[in-house]
């Protein structure tokens, strides 16, 4: 095996173990990261929401010794009541009314690992009997990246705020969501061809890449917290599904130039894969978040953005400009474009904003090149269908169906065949020319056919079976005894009377047979075999014709 293609192998495999360590990085993410939410009143009915003011205090009792403290009053309440939300971004939450503390929002001290209460939606519960109460909201940051974050406040119906929300967030909803599709038929369309030797697989990397851009972006999406409220894992998950977006980009891509077996495509693979495992070792260890980490997953994507332009204007100069190398410039810089965009808005708003011109550059990228390598997917397993069928046609009798001599010559002449423990058995049908001068070539048709599909029948779970030319058949033994071929011949005498028997119009089938085993001493090759099983195959001939009741 080239290096090429174990570096390849190697950087696939490893791959494929950091998805399998995310995976079960995040199953016990799930299974040990506790929060605490509670919620001291009843949802009743909704009212409108009033002016605050903010005050920046510091509480050593925070993680960052900071907290904002909103200071608001709700008036008009109906008899029913109203919901207050807002939407934290990794901020410890409490509400109180009148000094009472009504809802809180935070990560257990029991947690494995992690300070983060994720990213959620909150909603506190205004009876009536609290209108024109005052109501405090304070948020206490856990990251420097989640400092002086404003809020908006929602003051209403839930359900009209929460509808107001999922509107809100529909675009960039549907456009994840299309991806995930995209990615999950990639991948599925993949496994459905994997043993189709002609085409190249490298479609299934396509597919995770849209799968893992697809999570990212639904998860990190507002209204996700609505669906799975006080999710910590779920504020997780995009960090998770970007740290894997990387490899799969660069396997795909790679396919598609000329310097495919480039060594350099494999830097950023060995890169990004070594940083995710450094960040999940940081995580476990309490040292630092996956948040806090998150500007190496970014530094691995502007690297890979980096070796994508060197490789693209090398590719430029080796083959020139072609409308191949248009198309990959063209979707490759669109996804550049979209990963820049959501880096610079990450940074710019803290993570609060989404741009979903991001998801169209991906998007534009993922259809695009998925089209494309569909299409050129199912024209090389076209060729390939008709491949095989020259093949099948190249090594297969077309009367009969089964092995020809061409099958027989090059299949004794390959270079691990051995013809020790070999066993040549010849046949020779009786009186064929007889039947074609008599009955016609149609009845000789059946003839032949009829006594393949009893050789088969009786030696093809235990050798190859091979119409020689003409009226001869042969079959190939490898480690079968000469007791056992015998049993095989008698067993093939009583299935031709039998058949015989059973038809008693058709012209009558006699099949000669003779056999022997390879023998070093006597035999140069298999061929010596062969011709002395046919000589014993022509006595046989012989003895049958002289005892057979001449046919009409």
């Amino acid at each position: 095996m080239e290096w090429k293609t174990k570096i390849r192998r190697i950087i696939s495999g490893c791959y494929a173990g950091c998805v399998v360590t995310v995976f079960f990085f995040f199953l016990y993410l799930s299974a040990n990261i506790a929060s605490h939410a509670v919620h001291n009143q009843m949802n009743t009915s909704f009212g409108e929401f009033k002016e605050y003011k903010m005050v920046h205090t510091e509480d050593e009792n925070t993680p960052l010794g900071v907290k904002d403290v909103y200071t608001m009053r709700i008036s008009d309440v109906s008899e029913g009541g109203s919901s207050l939300a807002f939407y934290s971004i990794h901020q410890n939450v409490e509400a109180y009314i009148e000094e009472e503390c009504v809802f809180t929002y935070r990560p257990e001290e029991t947690n494995a690992f992690g300070r983060t209460p994720g990213s959620n939606w909150n909603t506190v519960l205004i009876n009536a009997a609290d209108a024109g109460k005052e109501v405090q909201v304070v948020l206490a940051p856990v990251y420097e990246s989640s400092r002086n974050i404003i809020p908006e406040f929602y003051v209403g119906s839930k359900y009209g705020i929460w509808l107001h929300i999922i509107k809100e967030d529909l675009l960039p909803l549907l456009l994840s969501l299309a991806a995930i599709i995209m990615g999950l038929v990639f991948i599925f369309f993949t496994v459905s061809i994997y043993h189709t030797a002609e085409v190249d697989k490298s479609l299934f990397m396509l597919g995770m890449f849209s799968l893992n851009i697809g999570l990212w972006k639904i998860t990190d999406i507002t209204s996700m917290s609505l669906i799975f409220p006080f999710s910590i894992p779920l504020a997780n998950l995009p960090f998770l599904c970007l740290m894997l977006v990387v490899v799969p980009f660069i396997l795909y891509v790679k396919e598609l130039y000329s310097t495919r077996d480039s060594i350099i495509w494999y830097i950023p693979c060995a890169a990004s894969m070594m940083i995710s495992l450094l960040e999940l070792g940081l995580q476990i260890k309490g040292i630092a978040d996956l948040r806090e980490t998150l500007w190496m997953t970014h530094a691995s994507m502007v690297f890979l953005a980096l070796v994508f332009v060197f490789m693209s204007v090398r590719e430029l100069r080796t083959v020139g400009w072609n409308k191949k190398l248009q198309t990959l410039l063209g979707c490759g810089c669109a996804c550049i474009l979209g990963m820049a965009v959501d880096i610079v808005v990450y940074y710019v708003s803290n993570g609060t904003s989404m741009m979903v011109l991001g998801m169209v550059g991906f998007l534009t990228y993922i259809i695009v090149l998925g089209v494309r390598s569909v299409k050129e997917t199912r024209r090389l397993m076209a060729i390939g269908i008709q491949a095989r069928k020259y093949e099948e046609m190249a090594y297969h009798d077309q009367l009969t169906g089964i092995l020809n001599r061409t099958a027989y010559a090059e299949y004794i002449e390959q270079k691990d065949f051995s013809p020790e423990n070999s066993i040549v058995v010849m046949f020779d049908l009786n009186n064929l020319k007889k039947c074609n001068d008599t009955l016609g070539h149609e009845k000789g048709d059946r003839y032949i056919r009829c006594s393949a599909e009893l050789i088969e029948k009786v030696f093809g779970d235990i050798g190859k079976c091979y119409r020689m030319g003409g009226d001869e058949f042969c079959v190939l033994l490898k480690g079968v005894s000469l007791e056992e071929c015998g049993k095989r011949v008698q067993r093939l005498k009583v299935e031709v009377d039998r058949c015989n028997q059973s038809n008693p119009k058709e012209y009558p089938i006699q099949i000669a047979c003779g056999y022997k085993l390879y023998d070093s001493e006597v035999d140069y090759d298999l061929g010596d075999t062969l011709r002395r099983a046919d000589k014993m195959m022509y006595h046989e001939k012989f003895a049958m014709k002289q005892k057979a009741v001449p046919l009409s």
